[in-house]
């Protein structure tokens, strides 16, 4: 584990300290059904109290702040501009703010959030490591972001938004920042939101710096879908909540980095996990002319040894 992970798994555990585990359990069980099932219910909000917040940041919050670190990794070494400030939409715990933090150390961030439990634990988890962020008890749909900072991030806020919401909030962004990310489950839905925010970042005069290597429509049809997976260990408690026997879980993401700064381009995506049938590996990529293509290298091939140390969501060159 990173530094940054060691440092968000013990502050969850002093969290947790004294807690009954029998009710972060049934905490945990709704939660986990909302989050499958991808629920929008503006009248029941995921995190109503106390314990829905720490129920989620045990479960929740280290495989988001996984992903959002691999987006925000996409966004530092594709976007060519400096990203000294930042906004966070609907900041939940914190886990971007923790992700930011990794990728950028010295970057400055605030956090919008309307849930006010939310804002407390996350406060107490960034107290010791994060003691600068700064918390705006917000309802990011109310209206246009009065701020002009270099990176805004929204992940897995878009799924708790109606349709309406979600149009409003990516435009609002797009009068905000320089540089947005946007994450969300990596489920045929979140890949379509996901879509959806990039059309509409396209018309506002974003570029797409990542995952795409291009402008062009997506090429991914259903019941096929872009997404991504990071690998993260399941602590003790993680694994006793959820009633799992596995010490690690696979988180798995759509994502999207929109800026309009320059970029460095990746000329190719892999978009799923290459296989490697004997003498060869195949890799499926998403190309720069906008199409999605399969490519197999051969043991002769100059490439090959590159090709075997390739993995799910890493850039290929033409």
């Amino acid at each position: 584990m990173s530094a940054k992970d060691t440092q968000l798994h013990a502050a969850l555990t002093r969290a947790v300290a004294g807690v009954p585990h029998h009710e972060l359990r049934k905490r945990v069980a709704a939660l986990s059904h909302r989050y499958r099932t991808e629920q929008v219910d503006d009248a029941a909000p995921a995190l109503n109290d106390a314990l829905d917040c720490l129920a989620y940041a045990v479960i929740r919050m280290p495989a988001t702040y996984r992903a959002m670190h691999a987006a925000l990794t996409a966004a530092e070494h594709h976007v060519h501009a400096p990203i000294a400030t930042h906004l966070d939409l609907g900041g939940g715990t914190g886990a971007a703010a923790w992700a930011a933090a990794a990728v950028w150390p010295t970057i400055t961030t605030e956090l919008l959030e309307r849930q006010r439990p939310a804002i407390q634990l996350g406060r107490q988890l960034a107290a010791e490591q994060l003691p600068a962020l700064r918390w705006t008890a917000a309802d990011l749909r109310s209206g246009e972001l009065d701020r002009d900072v270099d990176l805004i991030t929204i992940g897995y806020v878009l799924n708790e938004l109606t349709a309406d919401d979600r149009t409003a909030v990516v435009k609002a962004a797009a009068r905000a920042a320089n540089t947005i990310v946007i994450v969300e489950p990596g489920t045929p839905r979140g890949h379509q939101r996901t879509v959806d925010a990039r059309d509409e970042l396209i018309n506002h005069g974003y570029t797409i710096a990542a995952p795409c290597p291009h402008q062009y429509a997506c090429p991914i049809a259903s019941p096929d879908w872009c997404h991504f997976a990071v690998r993260l260990p399941r602590t003790e408690l993680h694994r006793m909540l959820k009633d799992g026997a596995r010490n690690f879980e696979d988180e798995k993401f759509s994502y999207l980095v929109a800026t309009r700064a320059p970029i460095r381009p990746s000329a190719s995506r892999v978009l799923t996990r290459p296989t490697r049938p004997k003498n060869r590996v195949i890799l499926d990529l998403c190309t720069t002319s906008g199409t999605k293509t399969q490519l197999t290298i051969p043991k002769s091939a100059d490439t090959y040894r590159a090709a075997r140390q390739t993995t799910w969501g890493d850039p290929w060159p033409n």
